[in-house]
C-alpha cells in the first residue's frame, strides 16, 4: 500500500512539473511577444507622427495653389471686363493665350513638386 501511494504521488508531482514547464513556456512566449508588440507599436507611432507632418505639409500646399487658382480667375475676370468691340481682340486674345500657357506651365510644376 505504502508503494501504490508512492507511485501516486510520483504520478502527480510528474504531472505538476510537465504542467510548471508549459507555464513557464508560455509565459516566454507571451513575454517575447509583447516585446515584439511593443516594438511594432512604437515603429507604427513613429510613422504616424511622419504621415501627420506631411498630411500639415501638403495641406499647406494646397492652400496655397487654391490661392494662386484664385487668381488665375480674377485675372481672367480681369481680362474679360477689357474686352471691347473696338480694341485689338486678336491682339488681347494671343496675349490671354500666352499667360495660359504660362500658367498651366507653372500648375504643372507645382504638381510635380506634391
Amino acid at each position: 500500500m505504502e508503494r501504490s501511494i508512492e507511485r501516486i504521488i510520483e504520478h502527480k508531482l510528474s504531472d505538476l512539473e510537465r504542467k510548471l514547464e508549459f507555464l513557464i513556456n508560455t509565459k516566454e512566449k507571451m513575454s517575447w511577444t509583447i516585446a515584439e508588440l511593443q516594438r511594432e507599436n512604437a515603429e507604427l507611432r513613429q510613422a504616424n507622427i511622419k504621415l501627420k507632418e506631411d498630411a500639415k505639409e501638403l495641406k499647406k500646399k494646397s492652400g496655397s495653389l487654391e490661392k494662386d487658382f484664385n487668381k488665375s480667375k480674377t485675372f481672367a475676370k480681369i481680362v474679360t471686363s477689357k474686352l471691347t468691340p473696338t480694341s485689338g481682340i486678336a491682339e488681347l486674345k494671343e496675349s490671354v493665350e500666352r499667360y495660359i500657357q504660362e500658367i498651366d506651365k507653372c500648375i504643372e510644376l507645382l504638381e510635380e513638386t506634391l
